[in-house]
């Protein structure tokens, strides 16, 4: 038989097996599929720490590479050979030294916030009173039949009827309390783990992303292994820029949030101040998000003030919206609005708040490949439309 037939042979048995093996596989996962399901949870819950150290890290990194870039242009012969050690420390403490302190300051605002709500009560009931008889002015429906009495009547037997039904239910709740118990402090494991992984990851980025590239190298063609380490490039700055650029945006928002209910008089300016700055991380959507329990609590005080300080943040977000957010965040990703609003809708239907926050960035890297292809593309054609 010829050279050329027997390769021929070979190449065909060889396909025919690859199908099978596949054909085999597809079987397995299709028979299988709850049991891989089940193996991949696990997999996933076990590896939960590093997902956490992952991400930690990666946020880290922001304010560590800012630190090491400092550090580098002294010529300091010191300073050059513990920069990194001396990078990753900073990160770490300056984290950490801003988490404390916004707790320092949350924990005596946030007591002394309870401890007005609980001494005010009766004004907060007289309010309540106040407005449910200035609502009885116009004609709407049912409201001239409430009766404010009977309703609080009312509350207290049902407040009662649910303290009594809570005690008898302890007995069976307990097992749920001792399953919440323990993965809560299943999660403090997991982020005190996280934390130890995230500082062996910035000690040896350079280290694995030259790992990891050589893998990639040595695995796949290299116009493809090319092609990967580009957009493996390109994901981790759109998030590293999202990142920067939403936390900036959220300070500022926060700080003139302050600034304006202090001009303005509010009550718990600081606390609600704080309250819409982390709510504001959430892009577009966050401030609203924040605005709701704020106003409660300035509407148990004076209903007539949870009004203006709505009105404040609708005109705090407006300017926010048109000035600032495109500024800080929509230069720094470099996303048409159209493609923010796609992202924060897709992303909060699929993945709730934590899909709001990571679709934005999601949607950068989705933007930024489809128009690279089409330059490319357009270029193959000696096109330029």
């Amino acid at each position: 038989m010829p050279v050329g037939g027997e390769k021929m042979e070979k190449k065909f048995f060889r396909s025919c097996l690859w199908l099978i093996t596949y054909a085999v596989a597809l079987v397995l996962l299709v028979n299988k599929i709850d049991l891989l399901a089940s193996g991949a949870a696990v997999l996933l819950r076990l590896l939960k720490p590093f997902f956490i150290g992952f991400a930690i890290a990666f946020v880290l990194n922001i304010p560590y590479e800012a630190i090491h870039r400092a550090l580098c242009k002294y010529q300091s012969r010191f300073l050059q050979k513990f920069c990194k050690p001396i990078a990753i420390i900073g990160a770490y403490v300056l984290s950490l030294g801003i988490l404390g302190g916004v707790i320092a300051i949350v924990i005596p605002e946030l007591v002394r916030s309870v401890n007005l709500l609980v001494s005010n009560s009766d004004v907060y009931v007289k309010n309540i009173q106040s407005f449910l008889q200035w609502l009885e002015r116009f004609p709407l429906p049912k409201f001239t039949e409430l009766d404010f009495n009977q309703i609080l009547i009312g509350l207290e037997k049902e407040l009662k009827t649910l303290m009594e039904q809570t005690i008898n239910a302890m007995s069976v709740l307990f097992p749920q309390i001792f399953n919440v118990t323990t993965n809560i402090i299943q999660g403090l494991a997991n982020v005190f783990i996280g934390l130890i992984v995230s500082v062996y990851l910035l000690s040896s980025k350079e280290i694995l992303c030259r790992q990891t590239r050589r893998i990639v190298y040595a695995c796949l063609p290299k116009r493809w292994a090319d092609d990967c380490v580009d957009i493996a490039r390109l994901i981790s700055q759109c998030f590293s820029n999202f990142i920067s650029g939403q936390l900036l945006e959220a300070c500022i928002l926060g700080f003139l949030c302050f600034i304006g209910m202090s001009i303005f008089r509010f009550e718990y300016a600081f606390l609600i101040s704080l309250l819409v700055g982390v709510s504001a991380i959430v892009p577009v959507v966050g401030a609203f998000i924040g605005t709701v329990p704020s106003a409660f609590l300035l509407f148990l005080v004076n209903p007539m003030q949870a009004v203006w300080f709505v009105v404040f943040i609708i005109v705090l977000q407006q300017i926010e919206g048109n000035l600032i957010y495109p500024k800080v965040v929509g230069e720094s990703v470099g996303l048409p609005p159209l493609w923010v609003l796609m992202g924060i809708v897709v992303g909060g239907g699929l993945g709730g708040v934590l899909g709001m926050l990571l679709g934005v960035p999601i949607f950068t890297v989705m933007y930024k490949l489809l128009s690279g292809w089409a330059g490319k593309r357009l270029e193959k054609k000696n096109l330029s439309p």
